[in-house]
């Protein structure tokens, strides 16, 4: 594991949105080591966050109406000819916090549902060091410790302990592992799975680490981190660790199966076994878009091997979820019954191992012999 003391975190004052830039820019060496450092003890060694009590789901129902009534959104066309959503709130304009920006930016009217994973975005995760967490500001807990933003902490640290889990269960027997990010963001879940398994001392020869996202600028981010890594780096290029851009949605080429495939905060955008959606909220007319959640499902199955396991979580109805509609964010909320019922379409029945949080349920399936996708 990264061996740099996290403590420069506290002496530097590092905050979070410092954080992620120190973590994937392109420089920083040592800073980007404490910060894995400091987020691997806390996933490894310390209890996981807990999620918010009921008095700050009640200021979460707040803020929801007060981002309704204060948020304004103006579509016209963009330098490109194509649509583009503009969003203005006086508040979070007023906060000048990165965060803020990154949920009032323009965004293309046909991609404008997607949570992009941006920097900002990701600062989130920082949250989770104890050390970065003290340096924290006031709008640093208000829009990076929500009662949202807790549930994706621990949505990331149940993510990274199940898949270390799951992969030791295997190089303890002797036995390779397969390992894919799917949709992956800038990786950070996989280089910390792959920081803990390579300073353990497994035999890198064992495993196979895949990361893939649609954008090549999380692609690049998450190279660059990884690199940083004294016991990722030297197997960057001997095929043990591969990162490339890749469009989950339109996916078909064949790969060798993975035993372990992690899918976190996508298939919530695709219509299909819901339980309900972000329209019915908003009175506006069904989604009838392409593809289906079914057709992501598919694909897994393809990429996953039998008697592998996927990594994936539900998303609950919740107000403080619904706050990100006020900024054109598009959700289909599935509990664990609709998860499981829609995941069944692609071979993969629950194994009991599953932890909840306020909005997320973070749940393990396997992948039944025999069953194609």
């Amino acid at each position: 594991m990264s061996t740099a003391a996290p403590d420069i975190l506290l002496r530097e004052k590092i905050t979070p949105v410092e954080a992620v830039r120190f973590l994937y820019g392109a420089d920083q060496d040592e800073l980007a080591r404490a910060i894995v450092a400091s987020l691997n003890r806390r996933i490894f060694t310390d209890r996981p966050p807990v999620p918010s009590n009921a008095f700050r789901r009640t200021l979460a129902r707040l803020v929801f109406h007060l981002m309704r009534a204060t948020t304004r959104a103006d579509t016209r066309p963009g330098p490109d000819g194509h649509p583009v959503t503009f969003y203005r709130n006086a508040i979070l304009e007023k906060s000048g916090h990165p965060y803020a920006a990154t949920l009032l930016e323009p965004s293309r009217a046909d991609t404008a549902a997607f949570v992009e994973g941006g920097d900002p975005m990701n600062s989130v995760y920082m949250m989770l060091s104890r050390e970065i967490f003290a340096n924290a500001g006031l709008w640093d807990h208000i829009m990076l410790d929500s009662v949202q933003a807790r549930d994706v902490q621990l949505r990331l640290l149940l993510e990274t302990r199940l898949t270390h889990e799951l992969a030791v269960e295997k190089l303890r027997r002797g036995e390779p592992v397969r390992l894919k990010a799917a949709a992956a963001g800038t990786g950070l879940s996989m280089a910390l799975v792959l920081d803990k398994l390579l300073s353990e001392n497994h035999d890198p020869r064992l495993i196979t680490a895949v990361v893939t996202d649609r954008e090549a600028s999380n692609v690049e981010k998450n190279l660059r981190l990884l690199a940083k890594l004294d016991s990722v780096r030297p197997h960057l290029d001997t095929g043990t660790v591969t990162v490339t851009v890749e469009d989950l949605v339109h996916h078909e080429r064949p790969d060798a199966p993975f035993d372990i495939v992690t899918l976190m905060g996508l298939l919530e955008y695709f219509p299909g076994y819901t339980n309900t959606t972000t329209e019915e909220h908003l009175g506006l007319p069904a989604p009838h878009e392409k593809p289906h959640a079914e057709d992501i499902v598919r694909k897994l199955g393809r990429m996953t091997a039998d008697q592998g396991f996927l990594l994936t979580n539900s998303y609950r109805l919740n107000t403080a979820a619904r706050t990100l509609e006020n900024f054109g964010k598009r959700f289909r909320y599935r509990g664990r019954p609709e998860m499981q019922a829609l995941l069944a379409t692609g071979g993969f029945t629950p194994t009991g191992r599953c932890i909840s949080g306020n909005i997320f349920d973070v749940e393990v399936f396997t992948k039944q012999p025999g069953q194609k996708g």
